[in-house]
C-alpha cells in the first residue's frame, strides 16, 4: 500500500520497477522534449533495464530519486518526477516533472508536483526545493505556480536554442510557505 502522501484521488507516485523499462525508453527517447530535459544522447533499453534493476530509491547515496507518476485507478505510468542535486547537508534539491503527451493538459503535473514535494519535506526534511524552466515554456510556469512555487531568479542565457540562447526561470518552494 502506497503512504497517504504518495498518492491522491487521482495519481500517485511510485519507485522504478524493470516493467518501467520500454515505457522509460520511449520517453527518454523522445527528441521532442530533449531541449526541456537537457538531453543529448538516446538511452539504450540496456541502460534503462541496468538502471531499473539497480534502482534503490537511496536519495542519500545517489543525491536522486526518480519516481514514476502513475493512474490511481489502473497503475497506469504517465510521467516521472525527478529530485535530484539533493544536498543533504543544506536540506535543498532541484526537482523536475515529466508527464507524457497523452496526458498532458488534465492536472496531473500539478498533482505530482504537490505530491513529490510534500513527500520530500515530510519524509527527507527537504527544506527548499527548486525548479527550473524555460523563460518561453508558460506551461511548465503555470505549472509550478500552481504547486505553490514561486519565481525567484532568471539565468540569463541559460539554455542553448540552437544557435541561441534563452534565458532560464528558477522557481522555489520553501517549507517556510
Amino acid at each position: 500500500m502506497t503512504a497517504d502522501f504518495l498518492h491522491n484521488d487521482t495519481i500517485s507516485l511510485r519507485a522504478v520497477e524493470l516493467s518501467d523499462v520500454d515505457t522509460l525508453y520511449r520517453w527518454e527517447n523522445d527528441t521532442s522534449q530533449w531541449a526541456t530535459a537537457n538531453t543529448h544522447a538516446p538511452y539504450s533499453r540496456t541502460q534503462l533495464w541496468n538502471y531499473a534493476n539497480n534502482y534503490d530509491g537511496d536519495i542519500y547515496a545517489h543525491h536522486s530519486l526518480r519516481l514514476m507518476v502513475c493512474l490511481q485507478d489502473t497503475g497506469t505510468p504517465i510521467g516521472t518526477i525527478d529530485i535530484y542535486d539533493f544536498d543533504p547537508a543544506n536540506n535543498h534539491a532541484t526537482i523536475g516533472v515529466y508527464i507524457s503527451s497523452h496526458h498532458r493538459g488534465k492536472g496531473y503535473g500539478v498533482q505530482a508536483l504537490a505530491l513529490a514535494t510534500d513527500y520530500a519535506r515530510r519524509s527527507i526534511g527537504i527544506e527548499q526545493m527548486i525548479a527550473v524552466t524555460a523563460a518561453d515554456n508558460i506551461v511548465a510556469q503555470a505549472m509550478l505556480q500552481a504547486a505553490g512555487y514561486r519565481h525567484c531568479g532568471t539565468l540569463h542565457r541559460r539554455l542553448r536554442q540552437g544557435d541561441t540562447y534563452g534565458d532560464a526561470y528558477i522557481y522555489e518552494y520553501t517549507r517556510t510557505e
